[in-house]
């Protein structure tokens, strides 16, 4: 109540009491009683004089009953007041009643007495020696001779009821009395409208800390399903409603995310229905819908709330940009209405929690375009990383392939002639360090595998060759570990454009890393399948597993945690794989720890096409048996840049009869070329100048009953098309073996054309 209403009020009250004098001191027949008078008047100005606002309603009827008990002769007296929740009169405080009795009496409105004065709205009066009145459950419970009720009205309406009864017979109620319960009721009224004041004012100050609540939990950093899920218990909170529900999506057909809270908790995406008629208006609704009661609409076919035994229901739209991102839905199981600060309440965190969406949705796509950039900034960087590592490997093959071929030749020359066995051991051990040294740089040459563009591999095929090829080395060490068991799963797929030697190097190498991540023991799985346009192979350890903290350097070459071990396994796979246009991929498989590893290869024909390149992968020579020195002899020019090869190619060859001459380029063996004479030209790929292959051509255009050998460093994976082509008749492999050479000369000579 505003200060005018009450100071009209008060004003009204006062015109009251003066015209109660006037009729006091005028009314004849009556006997006059001034000293009851004067105590009723002085209980007025009492009661008018306690401020309603800073009491309790309870307590304030109590202290002014306490006063005029005695004056109305009243022994029973009681404040009823309506409780919201139920609908039903509750008493708040009373006089002459136990209070277990008093707490047990609940009214409905209409029902004796104290209801009637309720729904009516109007003071009533009861006497027991009158006509027998409508049943009256309050009366019978505890019996009285005379009762009056009076409607306690707070903003307009009724709220309460005020009770005064006699259990003995006395003179009737007095318009003083009346007046005295009158002025109670309204200053009663007065606080009950002044606590209602403070309820809201309290219930404001929550649903605020709600709101902050949720800004301060930082909602936009939280995943949708989380959100909604706080802004559904929200809701339940801020409303009074018995249940929520939220949903993220544009329409009732298409949700994406929802949860719910209270009475709705347990309802999932399979529950929506994209023609619920409730849900389908709350979605194209302006603003907010509010549903008194859900039943009263008739629909077709009942809704998802109906079916939840929902009544009521407020629909508010959360919108964001302009557009509808999802709904908030608060419910009841009883018919209600909803009142504006409530709906106020739930636009509120509408609006906050569409915001949050929002802000998730555009987090969503800074991260995934983000995850796009760092993976092809990461494809990038393997491809610039396997173009480093081939130039590296092809130029460390340049620099230490005369060396080992030195070493090696010397060893082997010295060999034959070592006069005794303690020197023939140590060129022994020469010549094994020497080899060592050799297959090391082969494997080396692995990060310069050709890009073998035409060749085409069957991936189950190498697998299970790799797969093979790893238990027969198991059985062999089969004391040395625990027992590790193999299973192959290798269906069928499509071919793949890859070097069948390279890739199968590289299946062998990822096989092996599992079996020995397994030293105790475990098993191991090989599966092969046709997967998006490609093949894929996929191995699966119970090993060790990689550690977090070196995972991404697993990658590098020469990094290993293997003591003996060279750390190029997988360098070399993934240079094979990227090369091949595929992916290699390597995570933990599972909370129980060991290893997958995928490796995708496109089918063949499907690569993007790519400039050629030379082809620069090696292979170690095959051992084959020494054959007795020909016995044709000729003239041999030997191409070399390298001092320590040519000496070494001069000596094996002039020790066996033949005429041997050495020149350090092409230029140089052309020119010598011209002047004759020459039935074999040796030379090497790597001139300082040219090719050998250039070489070759041309000794082929000048000269072509001469022989060309060509000496390499790159093995078979030289293609025998482009040797032929070149005019090559012999290929002989690095490191150079004695025996090998005048094999390789003396099969030349036997393939020149004569003159």
């Amino acid at each position: 109540m505003t200060g005018d209403s009450v100071r009209a009020a008060l004003s009204q009250l006062g015109d009251v009491l003066e015209s109660l004098r006037e009729r006091l001191g005028d009314e004849s027949g009556q006997e006059r009683q001034p000293d009851r008078d004067a105590h009723a008047l002085d209980i007025f100005q009492e009661i008018l004089s306690v401020p309603p606002l800073g009491l309790p309603p309870g307590e304030l009827f109590g202290l002014a009953m306490d006063r005029v008990s005695r004056l109305l002769a009243a022994d029973r007296a009681v404040l009823f007041v309506l409780d919201d929740t139920t609908g039903r009169l509750v008493p708040r405080s009373g006089r002459g009643f136990r209070r277990d009795d008093l707490e047990s009496v609940v009214l409905d409105p209409g029902e004796g007495l104290v209801g009637r004065v309720f729904g009516e709205k109007r003071m009533l009066t009861y006497d027991a020696a009158g006509e027998p009145p409508v049943r009256d459950p309050f009366a019978e419970r505890f019996p009285m001779r005379q009762g009056i009720a009076v409607p306690v009205r707070t903003e307009g309406e009724v709220g309460g009821v005020l009770f005064a009864g006699r259990q003995e017979l006395g003179a009737p109620f007095t318009t003083t009395d009346v007046l005295l319960l009158l002025v109670i009721a309204d200053r009663v009224g007065s606080s009950l409208v002044h606590q209602r004041l403070l309820e809201r004012r309290g219930d404001h100050i929550a649903h605020l800390r709600e709101l902050r609540g949720l800004v301060d939990a930082n909602l936009p950093a939280r995943e949708p399903r989380e959100i909604l899920a706080r802004a559904s218990d929200a809701a339940c909170r801020l409303a009074g409603v018995r249940g929520a529900l939220a949903l993220a999506g544009s329409a009732a057909g298409h949700i994406g995310v929802l949860a719910g809270a209270g009475l709705l908790a347990s309802v999932g995406l399979e529950r929506v229905r994209a023609d619920d008629d409730v849900l389908v208006e709350g979605f194209g609704a302006d603003g907010p819908m509010a549903i008194r009661d859900l039943q009263a609409r008739r629909p077709v076919r009942p809704s998802l709330f109906e079916e939840e035994g929902i009544r009521a229901a407020l629909l508010v739209p959360m919108r964001a940009r302009g557009r509808v991102v999802g709904l908030l839905c608060l419910a009841d199981p009883e018919p209600r209405d909803f009142a504006p600060e409530e709906i106020e309440s739930a636009l509120m965190l509408a609006a906050l929690t569409a915001g949050a969406l929002e802000t998730e949705r555009q987090l969503g796509e800074s991260r995934h375009a983000l995850a796009e950039r760092d993976a092809e900034q990461a494809d990038l960087g393997r491809g610039e990383r396997t173009r480093v590592l081939a130039a590296f490997g092809a130029g460390l093959t340049r620099e230490l392939h005369p060396v080992f071929a030195t070493l090696l030749g010397r060893a082997q020359l010295l060999l034959a002639r070592a006069p005794n066995d303690p020197l023939r051991e140590g060129l022994v051990a020469l010549e094994e360090a020497a080899w060592r040294g050799t297959d090391l740089l082969q494997r080396v040459l692995g990060l310069a595998e050709a890009d073998q563009r035409g060749a085409v591999a069957e991936l189950p095929v190498i697998a299970q060759e790799a797969v093979s090829f790893a238990r027969a080395r198991l059985r062999a060490a089969a004391e040395a570990r625990g027992a590790i068991e193999m299973s192959a799963d290798l269906g069928a797929t499509p071919p793949v454009e890859a070097g069948a030697t390279a890739l199968r190097e590289a299946i062998v190498g990822l096989v092996q890393n599992a079996v020995e991540a397994m030293p105790a023991g475990g098993t191991l799985s090989v599966r092969t399948r046709g997967h998006d346009g490609g093949a894929e192979l996929v191995l699966v350890d119970t090993g060790e597993g990689i550690p977090p903290e070196i995972r991404p350097r697993i990658f590098d070459p020469f990094f290993t945690t293997r003591p003996g071990h060279l750390g190029l396994g997988l360098t070399v796979a993934e240079a094979v794989v990227l090369r091949a246009g595929g992916r290699l991929e390597v995570e933990r498989a599972g909370a129980g720890g060991g290893t997958r590893v995928t490796v995708w290869l496109p089918a063949a024909g499907l690569r993007p096409a790519a400039p050629a390149q030379e082809a620069v992968e090696p292979a170690r020579p095959p051992e084959t048996g020494a054959r007795p020195p020909a016995a044709r002899t000729g003239s041999v020019l030997v191409v070399e840049d390298e001092e320590g090869i040519r000496t070494e190619v001069l000596d094996t060859l002039m020790a066996v009869g033949h005429r041997v001459e050495a020149v350090p380029d092409a230029d140089a063996a052309l020119a010598r070329l011209g002047q004759g004479g020459i039935d074999v030209v040796l030379t090497d790929l790597a001139l300082r100048d040219r090719s050998g292959l250039h070489l070759a051509s041309a000794v082929k255009k000048r000269s072509p009953g001469t022989a060309v050998v060509l000496l390499t460093g790159w093995g078979r994976r030289l293609h025998e098309d482009r040797l032929r082509e070149s005019g090559v008749d012999v290929m002989l492999v690095k490191p150079l073996q004695p025996d090998r050479v005048r094999e390789a000369v003396a099969d030349a000579l036997q393939l020149r054309r004569p003159a």
